[in-house]
């Protein structure tokens, strides 16, 4: 009930809170306006972050929840660094550093199980692999977020996988779907707004935080846990390691600005932003579906590599289907 009304009462806040802000960005012009490597047409309002932000921390006061609010404070910080972002322009170099002392920050002050039982190069290890962990699905989150519905959907599906896996840590996740949710309404194609890298990079902060403290398996961190959770996210991490790879084998240089996502190739006009999102809907449930399969062990952790491999074989695929290049 308690996660009911967190998910709902976050929705109705996004909902009600984005025009609002479509209307502030129109009348100050803080708009996306199309160039070469956009995939939209029309100037667009890119102020929906914000809504995703408050209307999370309304569903999280609501649940009356304690536990987490550290990792829900870090995930906000970069969000307002994302929110400068929209409004003046940051360098990369500056939204970097500031993910990596967020997540830094995060890890000491709340360590998760493994950080604080280990000692030593095993504690330096895990806390460098953490910290780049939670940048990289930021940026995967940002990055991915290029045409109308995607990155809204991708959100709602993630938390409602993560939350099955991450027990207490992702107590916030419904208020952070029902967020997300009430944004979509007004980002499905044709969008009205915009996250921008306010709302993605809190996303994606937030996400990847949680897979930190899951606890699966029971209620002790383990090796599966992480795993299963990090396949959630399979369509997300392998659409952007995959352009990079592609990019770097190409001799092009990884950090400049592209339109050779896997969706954004799939994606030659903004009719088909609609058809895109949904297969990255469908790829996304199913790597969920992997990541519990995975979490169960056994046989059926099998089973569950084997279908977040399926989903990037036919990621990768898709580009060179006939129906899919024009």
């Amino acid at each position: 009930m308690r996660e009911t009304v967190s998910f709902g009462l976050a929705f109705l806040v996004a909902l009600a809170a984005v025009p609002l802000l479509v209307r502030y960005a129109l009348g100050r012009n803080l708009l996306d306006v199309p160039n070469d490597r956009s995939s939209h047409e029309v100037p667009t309002p890119r102020l929906g972050g914000p809504a995703i932000i408050v209307a999370t921390w309304v569903g999280f006061a609501a649940a009356r929840l304690s536990d987490v609010w550290p990792l829900l404070v870090a995930a906000t910080l970069i969000g307002v660094v994302g929110l400068a972002d929209d409004l003046r322009g940051l360098h990369f170099g500056t939204k970097a550093l500031a993910q990596l002392l967020a997540a830094a920050g995060l890890l000491l002050y709340d360590p998760p199980q493994l950080l604080a039982r280990a000692d030593g190069l095993l504690a330096a290890a895990v806390f460098v692999v953490g910290v780049l962990w939670v940048s990289a699905l930021s940026n995967a989150f940002n990055f991915m977020d290029g045409i109308d519905g995607i990155t809204g959907g991708v959100a709602i599906s993630s938390a409602f996988f993560l939350h099955a896996l991450s027990g207490g840590a992702g107590a916030f996740l419904p208020a952070l779907a029902g967020a997300a949710a009430g944004f979509l309404v007004w980002n499905v194609s044709p969008a009205s707004t915009f996250c921008g890298d306010a709302g993605s990079y809190f996303l994606g902060f937030a996400l990847a935080a949680v897979t930190l403290y899951a606890p699966v398996p029971g209620d002790v961190w383990s090796p599966i846990g992480s795993v299963a959770c990090a396949l959630v996210f399979t369509p997300y991490l392998f659409d952007t390691a995959y352009t990079l790879l592609r990019r770097l084998l190409a001799g092009k240089n990884v950090f400049s600005a592209h339109r050779e996502h896997v969706y954004q190739r799939i994606t030659p006009s903004t009719a088909l932003h609609r058809r895109t999102s949904n297969l990255y809907y469908g790829a996304s449930v199913l790597s969920g579906f992997a990541a519990l399969l995975f979490a169960r062990g056994g046989g059926t952790a099998v089973a569950g590599i084997a279908l977040a491999a399926a989903v990037c074989c036919v990621l990768a695929a898709l580009p060179s289907l006939k129906v899919f290049s024009s």
